[in-house]
């Protein structure tokens, strides 16, 4: 499987240790050096890419503008495939293998995995706000089919843009976050669905979400 990771992060960013020393790689190991960072001038970071083999993108624009930054690591990203992480997501070791198998079979799409905690619980940003979608903003979320034993998800109304995989088909037809205001994601898998591709979820590619860790610091 041909596939880019693109990561957003800041300069100010909390997580410069995490990033460093665990994520950055971990994800240019997985994807053979095929990753971007978007990210506002910080050496350390582009340091820490670019001695590993990875591209550092420098972002000038407004700092919260998400959508623009996304945009602007898609365009260093040619593979068949694109990773979209936020800068707190570390793969496990057996995530590429896990998504070659499940890709292997998948007509283009827009595919999302499994998130926890490095525990491996399940995680408030991962498949709890899908299992309890009124408890959260991010109702449209919500999965079609999901197994709380088991957490195999069939398929989703949408899925989340910092923890999923797209195919170049998808990115080349609707255009990432291009016109959607208010939850750019959500409205972005909405527009994917609206064309015909498949949206769903791989519940055996595990990555961990450690936002909280004391040691982001």
């Amino acid at each position: 499987m041909n596939l880019g990771i693109v990561q957003i992060t800041s300069a100010n960013t909390k997580r410069k240790k995490l990033l460093v020393n665990k994520i950055i790689p971990k994800c240019i190991e997985i994807s053979g050096g095929n990753y971007t960072l978007v990210s506002s001038f910080c050496p350390v970071l582009k340091e820490a890419v670019e001695q590993l083999g990875g591209t550092f993108s420098e972002y000038t624009a407004w700092e919260r503008d998400m959508s623009r930054k996304w945009r602007q690591g898609l365009e260093t990203r040619k593979e068949e495939w694109v990773c979209f992480l936020a800068d707190d997501i570390l793969p496990d070791d057996n995530w590429l293998e896990e998504m070659k198998n499940y890709l292997s079979s998948k007509e283009p799409g827009q595919y999302g995995f499994r998130l926890t905690d490095e525990n491996g619980k399940r995680h408030e940003f991962g498949e709890d706000w899908m299992q309890f979608p009124e408890q959260t903003t991010q109702a449209q979320h919500r999965p079609l089919s999901y197994d709380v034993d088991t957490g195999a998800i069939e398929e989703s109304l949408t899925a989340y843009v910092a923890n999923c995989v797209c195919h170049k088909d998808v990115l080349a037809q609707v255009e990432p976050f291009g016109l959607f205001q208010l939850m750019p994601d959500v409205m972005w898998s909405l527009a994917i669905r609206e064309c015909g591709f498949p949206i769903s979820f791989n519940p055996k590619a595990r990555a961990y979400h450690l936002g909280s860790r004391e040691d982001n610091r």
